[in-house]
């Protein structure tokens, strides 16, 4: 008898709860993640729903474990109350087995995994029935899926509906929209993502975006925090106006933001040029090369090769041949011939691609190469020092050298500290250069009268320098060019239509006249070279 009775307490302690009061599961908040793929939806619960409950009788109950009311979809912004709540059978009758001993919440993970929860439930006892109640209010913004079950003291399991829940962000205004193009150039054919760029980020206006003209291109989708631009399919074997933008077809694609909490929109604008070339230079008769900078981090599609076919067309947009290299995603020509139409032609690049018998062409604009007649220039002059020369030997002027009747005459002599020509402006070699590329120019020079180093004083006479020029033909000419501050420039060079190098030899020659008075020290003359183009 003692044995029945200790039994018997045990099964009232277990059902020992007053009609109408809660029993709470404190598993604390939870953090979960939603679901993030919009395609990864479970078709049902993690266990098939079970079978209704039901009872029957007044104070003794006949009664069928299983839940009487499902849980049904809860949706709410994030920060308010919610609960997802069902009826269950209940009675705490001695024997029967009846009694709700436990709850428990699952939650959908991805990929087909469910695991616990760890929402926290309350229990609602009132015979027959029970309300179990889960709090939802800690879930943060996104899609859940969840499966609740019932277990009673019999040890039978009961399952509910699988239901969906909700919760969206509270609603915040944006204060600024400013679009922007993953990629700000692309080709005719060619995709980039835009972004609206909210501010704040988190802000939940609703984005709506503005497309732009039919002819240059669509967007898709037509709301949301990011777009797609597909700019139109421009036939490649069709001239076409779209393409005659110097630097690409600036495309304009506007957004604007709903606001709720204080009703109203703002709104931005963004630009896609479309084409992928910009004007360039050349100059007739060097070397020429362009790479697109809307080539650096294309993305083409999935699958597909790209080949690259470049075309050159005269300043009339009609297709001229040339020595360039057209097969490659850079442009290069060795030697730029000039242009039989005005002063320019235009590039245009085709982008093939292919997969299999599927080709899809990215075309570029046509972008003008303009190209400048090449001007002459003077590449090297040089540093002349003269000293006195006797007897095969170079030396230093004395200042009665400079009192003769019939003043001195010093010759030049290249100085020993350079070898080469490698200092062009001012070398130390008696190096003169000057190239062009088939132009006639002419090279002058005018000399300064000399002063002094140190004290700057002018030197009383004007000497005469003489320049002993190579020429080509391996032969030289002597040029006489008179010194002083008021001498005009000389013609070393004329009517000249090739390069030219040479070194000036000791021929080269500083004639003094007598003077009467001489510091010693250097004394300095200005050479200025002056080198003009003819037409």
């Amino acid at each position: 008898m003692k044995k029945f009775l200790l039994k018997l307490l045990v099964v009232l302690s277990l059902g020992m709860v007053a009609s109408g009061s809660l029993l709470t599961n404190t598993a604390g908040p939870l953090a979960l993640q939603p679901v993030m793929a919009a395609t990864d939806v479970p078709s049902q619960g993690e266990h098939p729903k079970s079978a209704a409950g039901w009872y029957f009788g007044l104070g003794i109950y006949l009664i069928s474990n299983g839940l009487m009311k499902q849980p049904t979809n809860v949706n709410f912004v994030k920060g308010a109350t919610a609960s997802a709540s069902m009826v269950s059978t209940f009675s705490d009758q001695l024997f029967g087995g009846y009694n709700i001993t436990s709850v428990n919440a699952r939650v959908y993970q991805g990929n087909g995994q469910w695991a616990n929860a760890g929402l926290t439930s309350s229990i609602a006892k009132s015979k027959p029935t029970a309300t179990i109640a889960y709090n939802l209010s800690n879930l943060d913004v996104g899609t859940y899926y969840f499966q609740f079950s019932v277990t009673y003291s019999s040890g039978t399991t009961s399952y509910s509906d699988m239901i969906t829940v909700n919760v969206a962000a509270a609603p915040k205004d944006a204060e600024s929209i400013r679009p922007a193009p993953k990629r700000s150039t692309i080709f005719w054919g060619e995709s980039t993502a835009v972004d609206a760029n909210l501010l704040p980020p988190d802000s939940t206006s609703v984005v709506t975006w503005t497309p732009p003209a039919a002819t240059t291109g669509s967007l898709s989708p037509m709301t949301g925090l990011t777009t797609n631009f597909t700019s139109a399919q421009i036939d490649a074997n069709v001239a076409d106006a779209r393409l005659n933008y110097d630097n690409g077809l600036p495309v304009t694609i506007g957004a604007n933001a709903t606001n709720t909490v204080v009703p109203g929109t703002v709104g931005g604008t963004t630009q896609v040029t479309v084409g992928g070339l910009v004007r360039q230079d050349a100059i007739a008769g060097r070397s020429f090369s362009y790479s697109p900078a809307a080539l650096n981090d294309i993305i083409f599609p999935e699958g597909m090769t790209p080949s690259y076919q470049w075309t050159v067309y005269n300043a009339n947009r009609q297709r001229v041949l040339t020595s360039a290299v057209l097969n490659n995603p850079s442009f290069s020509w060795a030697n730029v011939a000039k242009p039989p139409v005005a002063d320019r032609y235009y590039l245009q690049l085709n982008i093939i691609l292919k997969s299999g018998s599927n080709t899809v062409t990215w075309r570029s604009n046509l972008a003008p190469l303009v190209v400048m007649t090449p001007a002459s220039r003077l590449i090297a002059v040089p540093n002349l020092r003269f000293l006195a020369y006797a007897n095969g030997a170079f030396r230093t002027p004395l200042i009665g050298d400079f009192y003769q009747a019939g003043g001195v005459t010093l010759r030049y002599s290249a100085s020993a500290a350079q070898v080469g020509n490698g200092t062009y402006d001012g070398n130390n070699t008696g190096f003169l250069a000057v190239q062009t590329v088939g132009q006639n120019w002419n090279l002058s020079v005018q000399a300064s009268g000399f002063t002094h180093q140190l004290s700057g004083l002018s030197l009383p006479t004007n000497p005469t320098l003489t320049l002993a020029v190579p020429l080509a033909n391996g032969g030289s000419q002597v040029v006489s060019v008179p010194t002083g501050d008021a001498a005009a420039p000389v013609t070393v060079l004329a009517n000249q239509t090739t390069n030219y190098s040479g070194n000036l030899n000791s021929a080269t020659t500083l004639q003094v006249p007598q003077t009467s008075f001489m510091l010693t020290g250097n004394y300095q003359s200005n050479l200025t070279w002056t080198l003009t183009q003819a037409p």
